[in-house]
């Protein structure tokens, strides 16, 4: 009997293939990651803008779906995309950072579009998580905060870094 590439001979003459276990292996691995990568056990995970500084919480409580708003450095950045300056926030008398507020709106009129669509028309909960470092002045974390409850969003959360 002679092996040619997994593949032999039975005594009918007919060929008999086997398996190649490692490419599917490998196939069975990468599925596993994605799945492990796209899969969250318990609500949204709000992973922190490098550079900021968490304050830190021992509350049990779980953080619900929102939009973040990030404050660091010089830059004010809405869901990872930076909106403004710092400097200019505080630069003005109007406590509503306005570029924050017209992004404000969009996210809120865009997620009250998909809830239209998917038949829930309450679905909007005006809800945003701030990450800000410890060491952001007061009067910044006051405009950041006035600026989403006047665009609508009256359920604000401070992220933090939870200690067991």
């Amino acid at each position: 009997m002679r092996m040619r590439h997994g593949r032999r001979r039975t005594k009918a003459g007919r060929r008999q293939t086997t398996l190649r276990m490692t490419s599917m292996m490998d196939i069975l691995t990468v599925l596993l990651l994605f799945l492990l990568k796209s899969f969250v056990v318990e609500g949204e995970v709000i992973t922190p803008v490098p550079g900021v500084d968490l304050p830190e919480s021992t509350s049990d409580g779980r953080p619900a779906d929102s939009v973040v708003v990030a404050v660091f450095d010089d830059t004010i950045m809405l869901d990872g995309q930076a909106v403004g300056t710092i400097a200019d926030a505080l630069a003005g008398a109007d406590p509503v950072i306005a570029p924050l507020a017209v992004r404000l709106d969009e996210t809120r009129a865009r997620g009250a579009e998909i809830s239209r669509r998917r038949g829930d028309e309450d679905a909007f909960r005006g809800r945003v998580s701030i990450q800000g470092d410890r060491a952001i002045p007061f009067a910044l974390l006051e405009r950041v905060m006035f600026t989403c409850s006047h665009s609508g969003y009256a359920d604000i959360s401070l992220a933090v870094i939870g200690v067991s």
